[in-house]
């Protein structure tokens, strides 16, 4: 608490969890300040790209673009436990919030693909 103040636009939550008696306390932390991903911006491997080759042949069939090298956002802000365990090893300890999802550079395509996941829910919900 003593690191965190109110210009920074934190706030710690906590919540009770476990599954024995009593429960372990678990706290995880949000910010209400803009965060940049650094590596969102530039999410190729750079160091893989293979030579330009000056051809003035063009081709009709255009090759799909390889995503395996990129950069993949990672959730690490899982709910982490307020006790003696959690000095010793977070590696172990930690609950499964750890989740990848796709994040593409480009913010047109990030609001596109909300709005797909958004119609796909609400067509199953009124399956149900």
């Amino acid at each position: 608490a003593e690191l965190l103040d109110a210009a920074a636009g934190i706030n710690v939550r906590f919540r009770l969890g476990g599954v024995k008696f009593p429960p372990e306390i678990y706290y995880k932390i949000f910010t209400h300040r803009h965060i940049e991903d650094l590596c969102a911006n530039s999410p190729r491997d750079y160091t893989k790209l293979p030579a330009k080759h000056t051809s003035h042949i063009k081709s009709d069939n255009l090759q799909e673009e390889d995503y395996s090298g990129w950069y993949r956002r990672t959730e690490n802000n899982g709910w982490r436990p307020v006790s003696d365990k959690f000095w010793k090893s977070t590696e172990n300890v930690m609950v499964g919030d750890k989740k990848e999802s796709e994040f593409h550079f480009s913010k047109l395509k990030r609001r596109q693909d909300i709005e797909k996941k958004r119609k796909i829910r609400k067509i199953q919900w009124m399956q149900q």
